[in-house]
C-alpha cells in the first residue's frame, strides 16, 4: 500500500471489496444457521443492498471513471429487487423484469441512433455491423480508420480489424451496444485500447497486449445489458 492509498482511503472502498466482504459474510451466516444460531434467510433476502452499495460507488466516483450512469442503474436494480425480496412490493414484480428491460434497451439504442447521427462519418473508412437474433463476421482494411458501430440484440459477431490502420498519434471509436448478444474484436498491436464501455449484468474484456512503440488509439465505449465485448490482439 502506497503513502497515497493512506491518504485516500475511500479509494480503496471498491466494489471487489464490497462483493468480498459480502460473500464472507454469506459464508459467516450460513454458518451460524448451521450451528442453529441464526436463520439466515432473514438475512440473506437483503442481498440487494451489495447491489446497491456498488452503485452508490460507481455514482461517486463521478465522469472521471465512467461509472455515474451505470452506478445510477446499478441502484435502480438493488432498490428494485430489495422491494421485492422484503415484500414491500408484491412477489411477482419479479415478472416484470424482461419488459422493463427490453424497454431500457430499446430507449438505449434510441439514445445510440441519435448519438450516432450527430457523428457523421465516411463509411468507407468505418466497420458497421448489426445483430438482430443473429451475427456474422466484419473486417476492415481502411486507411485511415475512423471508427465504427456494432449493435447487437440476441447476436452478435466478429470484428477482424488488424489490417486496419489508425495514423501514429491518431484515434478512432468504435460505439458498441449490446442487449443479450456480444462482439469478438480483433485488433492489431500497434494500437493501444482506451476500453470505455459499461456492462449491467455484462462483461467485457481487454487482452490486448500493445507493443511498446504503440501510439495509435483505439476508444471502444458502450453498453452492454446482457451481453459481452472481448477485445484482443
Amino acid at each position: 500500500m502506497t503513502d497515497a492509498d493512506l491518504m485516500n482511503p475511500r479509494d480503496n472502498v471498491t466494489p471487489q471489496l464490497v462483493i468480498g466482504l459480502a460473500v464472507m459474510a454469506a459464508g459467516v451466516l450460513m454458518t451460524l444457521d448451521i450451528a442453529g444460531i441464526v436463520h439466515a434467510r432473514d438475512y440473506l433476502r437483503y442481498w440487494p443492498v451489495v447491489l446497491v452499495v456498488i452503485g452508490a460507488l460507481n455514482l461517486a466516483s463521478g465522469p472521471a471513471r465512467r461509472g455515474a450512469s451505470v452506478g445510477f442503474v446499478q441502484m435502480a436494480i438493488g432498490i428494485w429487487f430489495l422491494l421485492i425480496s422484503t415484500r414491500v412490493v408484491p412477489h411477482n414484480a419479479w415478472l416484470l423484469f424482461w419488459p422493463m428491460a427490453l424497454m431500457f434497451a430499446g430507449a438505449m439504442l434510441i439514445l445510440h441512433t441519435f448519438r450516432r447521427g450527430s457523428e457523421p462519418i465516411d463509411s468507407r473508412d468505418t466497420v458497421q455491423m448489426t445483430g438482430i437474433f443473429g451475427g456474422g463476421n466484419r473486417a476492415s482494411n481502411a486507411n485511415p480508420f475512423r471508427g465504427g458501430e456494432l449493435v447487437a440484440m440476441m447476436g452478435g459477431g466478429r470484428i477482424d480489424l488488424r489490417m486496419a490502420t489508425i495514423p501514429p498519434g491518431g484515434q478512432a471509436v468504435v460505439d458498441i451496444l449490446c442487449v443479450m448478444g456480444g462482439f469478438e474484436v480483433l485488433v492489431p498491436d500497434t494500437w493501444i485500447v482506451d476500453d470505455r464501455v459499461a456492462a449491467i449484468f455484462g462483461g467485457n474484456t481487454n487482452e490486448t497486449r500493445p507493443r511498446a512503440d504503440a501510439s495509435a488509439t483505439l476508444v471502444v465505449r458502450g453498453f452492454l445489458l446482457f451481453g459481452g465485448c472481448n477485445v484482443k490482439n
